[in-house]
């Protein structure tokens, strides 16, 4: 695949996942990506147990969002160092940041500062709740959002509470989500010549990412539960199942495979059984 995003400048300011994840996939597209950190770096460099990797300041976990990057330091509370990034900001695509809200205002490096420097910039705020509602000055990491978007409860076994994923499930699709309204904002310029700001709100991202279940509760009042390793379409053939040696996972969802199935296993006798001839028979 050719590179896409090549010539585009990204100034990217953000830390952590969500920020880092998001420029991480124009990087791959061949964006020039320059990571402008404190001196003490990205939080994440030295995240991890192993003290090999993290004294590096080269944890794994950094590695894997801030490849094809280059990197500078600077220090944002200084003042010169505010006067080189607005030079940075002449020949650069877009500015990318993850600050609470209100951050790079008050250091002189907001989206109104940035743009009167230089009109064609896309600017691109993540953050947990927006820059303009009442929470924009609340700080979120994933866990929060997976509580407040719902994700927690529909995952894991009812017996056992609200489940978090098993990863940064809301920091990564904030970060996929910002990556694909960047990506929108670098086309719509070129029709219209100017920039503007991308604000990308995770709980937002969040509850896109589960739009059946959002939509069944507000459409039809359906509260979803928790279901394990059950499917959501609510078929007793699409999940897991212990076996001799090990689990099992099926999909099987339609008619047809059901079928399909039933004559794998050498059971196609079942597909006389009325109590099996269809869906909501299998689930009565």
């Amino acid at each position: 695949m050719s590179k896409p995003c090549a010539g585009v400048r990204i100034l990217d300011f953000t830390r952590y996942l969500a920020g880092p994840y998001g420029t991480y996939q124009l990087a791959l597209l061949g964006a020039d990506v320059l990571k402008i950190e404190s001196r003490e770096g990205d939080d994440t460099r030295g995240q991890l147990a192993d003290r090999t990797w993290a004294e590096r300041k080269m944890a794994p976990s950094f590695l894997a969002v801030n490849g094809n990057k280059r990197s500078i330091t600077l220090d944002l509370r200084r003042k010169e160092a505010v006067e080189i990034v607005k030079r940075l900001v002449v020949g650069a695509d877009v500015v990318w940041e993850n600050f609470r809200g209100g951050v790079m205002d008050r250091l002189g490096l907001g989206y109104d500062a940035l743009a009167a420097v230089n009109p064609r910039l896309i600017y691109c705020s993540v953050s947990g709740f927006g820059q303009t509602g009442p929470e924009k000055t609340t700080a979120a990491f994933d866990g929060k959002l997976q509580a407040m978007s719902g994700i927690m409860s529909i995952t894991g076994e009812p017996a056992h509470g609200p489940t978090r994923a098993g990863f940064a499930i809301c920091d990564t699709i904030g970060g996929m989500t910002a990556a694909l309204a960047v990506a929108s904002a670098l086309y719509q310029r070129t029709h219209t010549g100017r920039g503007q700001l991308v604000d990308v709100a995770m709980l937002d991202a969040a509850l896109a990412f589960i739009p059946g279940t959002v939509s069944e509760y507000t459409v039809a009042g359906i509260e979803a539960k928790q279901i394990g390793n059950g499917s959501v379409s609510r078929k007793p053939t699409a999940s897991r199942f212990r076996a001799r040696d090990g689990y099992l996972v099926l999909a099987v969802l339609t008619e047809k495979q059901f079928a399909s199935l039933m004559k794998t296993l050498g059971r196609a006798d079942a597909l006389d059984d009325p109590r099996l001839k269809d869906w909501p028979a299998r689930t009565a």
